[in-house]
């Protein structure tokens, strides 16, 4: 009698690439208490999981984040706000300028830190079940002409804020949010070359906790993971 192993698969990492994960998002839809990104999954901050799973598949990794993030010191990310001249904009504003500030202090990061990096992968810190392979697939599409932008696909939904950057954009992308008040995503991303990696897999891997719903939906899928862990 014979017993078939359970084949284990670990994180993959793939090139030059710099992990950027934004916390910035004011979260209102979780409702009032803790930041979202501190919100208790498995009984830890919910971005200590986004920087698990995300770590090991890139050379380095950095989480943008405006407001304090007590309790994250143990993660050992640099933790770097927006960019000053974007933040007294926001400010001009009233309000805050989205994920593009974010987007844009990682590229800042990664070509004063990683100058010979060329590229950033940026994903929300309320996406804790990254798929480990994630990175090495995204790269995979990265073909001769290589896209600026490729965002991340599942069903009909695509991901705005997971996807990988060219950081030549970053010049162009100051300009589209200070000078021309830009503030959507896709918008900057579509004066672009971009493509997408339409992912065939699981839905449950890009599970985008925003409500106290959708944790405890999230506390339900980990318990299951860790079950087929150690079944």
């Amino acid at each position: 009698m014979t017993t078939k192993a359970k084949q284990v698969f670990g994180p993959v990492r793939a090139g030059a690439v710099v992990g950027v994960v934004l916390a910035g998002g004011e979260g209102r839809r979780m409702g009032p208490g803790v930041l979202k990104p501190l919100r208790r999954l498995g009984g830890r901050p919910m971005v200590a999981h986004v920087v698990e799973r995300l770590r090991p598949q890139v050379m380095d990794l950095v989480l943008v984040a405006n407001d304090p993030l007590p309790g994250t010191r143990a993660l050992k990310v640099p933790i770097i706000p927006d960019p000053p001249d974007l933040q007294r904009a926001a400010r001009r504003d009233g309000r805050r300028l989205g994920p593009l500030a974010g987007i844009l202090a990682g590229m800042e990061w990664t070509l004063r830190h990683h100058p010979h990096a060329g590229w950033i992968l940026t994903a929300p810190a309320d996406v804790p079940f990254l798929p480990l392979d994630l990175t090495v697939r995204l790269c995979g599409l990265m073909h001769v002409p290589e896209p600026d932008v490729l965002m991340v696909r599942h069903g009909r939904r695509r991901e705005h804020t997971l996807a990988i950057w060219s950081v030549k954009l970053a010049a162009d992308l100051r300009r589209a949010v200070l000078d021309e008040g830009v503030r959507r995503v896709e918008e900057f991303a579509g004066r672009h070359r971009l493509a997408e990696l339409v992912w065939t897999g699981a839905p449950e891997a890009f599970l985008n906790v925003n409500t106290p719903e959708s944790l405890t939906a999230a506390e339900r899928q980990l318990a299951r993971m860790a079950a087929n862990k150690f079944s």
